[in-house]
């Protein structure tokens, strides 16, 4: 594609550039409330949890260290525990509605963040409305904002970590003091994330790709298809390890997780698949390869469109839904892989930072737990998201390539 092929959409107006994500914010943000107004707030099983520890936050009066020393537990959900407690602290009886709201509002903002991300990248108008739409329509966005949860908040700050990293890798276009206070910040998302929810850790890979694109890309010439074949030989032999820890967990080496590996291997011994969906569950494992097996048949569940035990409209939905993700997603890698986008710099970094999100994030779940309603897939959602609307915007601009050509 050359400079003048990604240039025959029309460039966007100064008010569509502000316009955009204020759109995206407002219609979300609407919806959302409507869908609270019907729906109210409901109790969660892990809301409790958080309530308790917001409630032993607020009697410590914010001493941290004394709350963790009699409360460690909630040490792997600070951030959010803490964000909760100062919620108590200031709206007192009406705490649990300033958290669905501020659920409701982070939902806003993930959809802001993306469509500005988009159009930072050059994505056409039509192919970012398309991605405001289907937030709207998101169900799995909508759900989780009603209960006392760390979701919405959550994917606001990793979507945000994961847009930025793939923004300052930007060599011609910014300066080197602009593309490193994009990756403090970025940085600092990942850092609050990871205190949100222990599973943040999965930003490190869009971060550390980001440096790597940033220090690598200009020495280097990376062959696409070794790069994403010796990707998955790393996945593959990560998994062929964790079997192993698995089946024998008093072999792990480290002096810190042990305990966490012990708790995971008893649901592998059980043959969990998807948690507390025993259809889906494994006859008691006895090899190696029985441990793999359990981790790939998880990662293939936790991109299920449906399970046996969905009502037909939850089944309809989610192949309505979920298909046009995974088969816009699958266009985007092919076309990464085979450089379609080697002349529109963003867009190739931004492909290449949501893809390790999506693959980063799916092995870490494949190998820990796929959870009862996929609660825990919803952080991929706005990257399939991002990188469907991107094959939109491809397909636009060869259609108008087409027509013109056709017209001469």
């Amino acid at each position: 594609m050359s400079d003048t092929e990604q240039n025959d959409l029309p460039a966007p107006s100064k008010c569509e550039r502000c316009i955009g994500p204020l759109f995206g914010f407002a219609a979300m943000l609407v919806v959302n409330a409507l869908y609270l107004a019907c729906k109210g707030v409901f109790i969660a099983p892990d809301s409790s949890f958080y309530m308790r520890g917001a409630d032993q936050l607020v009697a410590a009066g914010f001493d941290f260290q004394a709350f963790l020393n009699d409360s460690p537990a909630f040490g792997q959900y600070i951030g959010f525990v803490t964000w909760c407690a100062i919620l108590k602290s200031i709206f007192g009886e009406n705490w649990s509605a300033a958290v669905v709201g501020g659920n409701a509002v982070a939902n806003a903002l993930t959809v802001a963040v993306l469509t500005n991300a988009l159009r930072r990248t050059g994505v056409c108008w039509q192919a970012r409305l398309s991605t405001i739409g289907w937030c709207m329509i998101a169900f799995d966005l909508l759900v989780w904002s009603k209960g006392l949860l760390s979701d919405p908040t959550f994917l606001v700050l990793a979507t945000s970590a994961v847009t930025i990293s793939a923004g300052c890798v930007r060599p011609l276009a910014s300066s080197l003091s602009r593309q490193a206070g994009m990756l403090s910040l970025a940085t600092v998302l990942s850092l609050a994330a990871i205190c949100w929810r222990p599973t943040g850790i999965a930003l490190v890979a869009p971060l550390s790709v980001c440096v790597a694109l940033r220090l690598l890309s200009q020495r280097f010439r990376f062959k696409r298809t070794f790069t994403l074949l010796a990707t998955l030989v790393v996945v593959e032999s990560g998994f062929l390890l964790f079997a192993h820890f698995m089946s024998e967990p008093e072999s792990w080496p480290l002096p810190f997780a042990g305990g966490h590996i012990s708790y995971t291997a008893h649901y592998y011994d059980d043959g969990q698949i998807v948690w507390k969906r025993y259809a889906t569950y494994h006859a008691e494992p006895e090899t190696l390869i029985d441990y793999h097996l359990i981790t790939l048949d998880r990662l293939r569940y936790w991109f299920a469109c449906y399970e046996s035990e969905f009502s037909f409209a939850h089944k309809l939905y989610n192949c309505v839904f979920y298909i046009p993700l995974f088969l816009g997603s699958t266009a985007t890698l092919v076309a990464w892989t085979l450089r379609v986008f080697r002349n529109r710099e963003q867009c190739d970094h931004l492909v290449t930072v949501q893809l390790s999100m999506v693959l980063a994030y799916s092995a870490m779940h494949a190998m820990l737990q796929v959870d009862y309603g996929w609660r825990y897939r919803v952080p991929i959602i706005p990257c399939l998201m991002m990188l469907s609307a991107i094959a939109l915007d491809d397909a636009l601009r060869r259609r108008i390539r087409n027509a013109a050509y056709d017209s001469t």
